[in-house]
């Protein structure tokens, strides 16, 4: 009994480890060893490029988000700008419509379906060479759409995501590091093979490499839409060189609920890639179960951890457990404390625990079931939804 609960013990913390620790360090040996370049060209010329912009209820910033993406350093001839209204109820189509553009277009759902029918129906009716994914409050940089379609001229390359800073009020976030985390992550995987997601406010893929996802995909467009890339048999790249911006909520709660969202949507995602669990795929099964099924697990390896530590230590187990399992409850003692004293030394810690707290609540709401993927607006400060 206690061997077991030691096996228990010993691989979930292992798989911890490796998700947050070993993964990420041995990608950069991994990519230098067998990294496979992508083909870019300055010079080649510039494909025709649709930005979809889902929305609902963004009549404050899409003015601002329009005008971002006019004047884009891109050929106006070869851009277009197709905003898709989720059935919006304030003025956000008749801001768009009294623009007059005919670079710019309106399209209205029928009904509320949220992101994923946005995308679904209006996608496969436009006419371009690449399809570009973003968000109203996403701000882009004037090269970023430049940058990002050099890589379609290697025909390998069948989309490509971009890079989003975020913006706080609060400058030491830990979102922004863990951003950073993330984002040398998905170079280092691009040079393997593929990054096997995208920040969901800016990526792009080749039109003929789209194909239409889950009807109620909840939150994880940004995933399966590029895992449906590297189905096709193309790569999907990173290029932290395409630079956009986006306002993000500081509120603790918005945050927090925001996450079991992104959870519920991963584990929805994980039965619905399951052909990715095969070794056959090499390099994009290998940083899927690496970056992402870890990952997403972690809650529950976590939970695992602590109750194989309790029966180790009231089974009076060997010496060294329990010591491990005095520890953890001592860090999660100190990540709790952080709701009542809020002490910068301890943030990052609460940080990691609120992250993967949230991770298993969206375990409960997708086991719940999701039968829309309709969603609400994150509310925003004023003063971040001003020019």
């Amino acid at each position: 009994m206690l061997i077991a609960f030691q096996v228990v013990f010993l691989v979930s913390l292992g798989l911890l480890l490796y998700s947050y620790c070993i993964y990420p360090l041995s990608l950069g040996i991994l990519a230098r060893m067998f990294g496979n370049p992508v083909r870019m060209d300055e010079a080649a010329a510039p494909p025709r490029v649709a930005v979809v912009v889902p929305v609902y209820n963004e009549q404050e910033v899409i003015r601002r988000k329009i005008d971002n993406l006019l004047g884009l350093d891109y050929p106006p001839e070869k851009l277009t700008i197709w905003v898709g209204s989720d059935c919006s109820s304030d003025n956000t189509s008749d801001i768009v419509k009294d623009l007059n553009n005919p670079r710019v277009k309106v399209w209205v759902a029928e009904e509320r379906g949220g992101k994923t029918e946005v995308i679904n129906k209006l996608a496969p009716t436009i006419s371009a060479d690449v399809l570009l994914f973003t968000d109203a409050n996403t701000m882009h940089r004037q090269d970023s759409v430049r940058k990002m379609m050099r890589f379609y001229a290697d025909p390998s390359v069948g989309g490509v995501a971009g890079t989003i800073e975020h913006r706080y009020q609060n400058k030491e976030v830990e979102e922004v590091l863990y951003r950073s985390f993330e984002s040398r992550q998905k170079l280092l995987e691009s040079r393997l093979h593929s990054t096997i997601s995208a920040f969901g406010g800016f990526y792009s893929v080749r039109k003929e490499a789209f194909t239409p996802i889950q009807h109620n995909a909840y939150s994880n467009d940004d995933v399966l839409i590029p895992m449906n890339v590297i189905r096709r048999g193309y790569r999907m790249i990173f290029t932290p060189d395409a630079l956009s911006s986006e306002d993000t909520t500081e509120n603790v709660k918005h945050e927090f609920w925001r996450r079991v969202r992104i959870g519920a949507g991963n584990f929805q995602a994980f039965f619905w890639l399951l052909d990715f669990l095969n070794p056959l795929r090499g390099w994009p099964w290998f940083c899927y179960v690496s970056h992402k099924v870890t990952r997403w697990f972690s809650p529950l390896f976590l939970v695992i951890a602590f109750a194989s530590g309790f029966f180790l230590t009231a089974l009076h187990g060997p010496f060294l457990y329990r010591l491990l399992f005095a520890a953890g409850c001592a860090l999660i003692a100190v990540a709790c404390s952080f709701l009542v004293a809020p002490l910068p030394f301890v943030r990052p810690l609460y940080y990691f625990m609120s992250m993967n707290t949230a991770l298993f609540f969206g375990f409960f709401r997708f086991l719940r079931g999701i039968r829309s993927a309709a969603w609400t607006r994150t509310e925003r400060s004023e003063s971040n939804t001003q020019a």
